[in-house]
């Protein structure tokens, strides 16, 4: 073989093979989805086979670093969380006073004023649920929890994905550095396959 063509076809076939292997790695990460018999040997990628693994793994990462159920606690016994629901529950007096007790007696509204009873009246109740507020949260987050629990529902959510949609958010995220792999891998391929001229035609 002449040592021009040698030349052409060492990088080329390294570069071929580089992209061929790197591209097929990554649809196996994927495919096949079912397990696929090869004689004693059973093919399946890597993301079904490991989907449980890998759902409990995330349900895990998200809970301890991401959101928790004491986040949320925390969230509830803030200062700003608490004066909000009071203030909404305020609200809520002031909207019933006008459309249940002053609809139905529209009377008393000309002997009692209305803004006089729905201030009076909203600025007890916030009062009182401002003071038993911290109680009650502090009494309802004791076993939070034991309800909150973000890497159960984490690990259920992706465990009931259809594989098509988990491979779509996969690629969706990482489809432009698994596009620079594959390329990476044709370029390694090439470099290689130049290097064999070289070492050939030193030799």
């Amino acid at each position: 073989m002449s040592w021009w063509l040698q030349l052409l076809l060492l990088p080329l076939v390294g570069a071929f093979i580089g992209y061929a292997t790197n591209w097929l790695a990554i649809k196996m990460l994927f495919r096949p989805r079912k397990p696929v018999g090869l004689g004693r040997v059973k093919i399946q990628g890597v993301l079904p086979s490991r989907r449980h693994d890998l759902a409990v793994h995330i349900g895990k990462v998200v809970e301890r670093e991401l959101v928790s159920h004491r986040d949320v606690s925390k969230i509830l016994k803030s200062e700003n969380f608490q004066k909000r629901i009071s203030e909404a529950c305020g609200s809520k007096i002031e909207l019933f006073i006008k459309e249940k007790f002053y609809s139905i007696n529209p009377i008393l509204s000309s002997v009692v004023p209305f803004e006089f009873v729905a201030e009076k009246l909203k600025g007890f109740v916030v009062n009182q649920i401002a003071g038993m507020l911290p109680g009650l949260i502090e009494e309802f987050t004791e076993n939070l929890g034991d309800v909150m629990q973000f890497r159960k529902v984490v690990t259920e959510r992706i465990e009931g994905f259809e594989m098509e949609k988990l491979e779509g958010i996969v690629l969706g995220i990482a489809r432009k550095e698994l596009r620079y792999i594959e390329v990476l891998g044709g370029l390694l391929g090439f470099f290689i396959g130049f290097a064999q001229f070289i070492i050939i035609r030193l030799v």
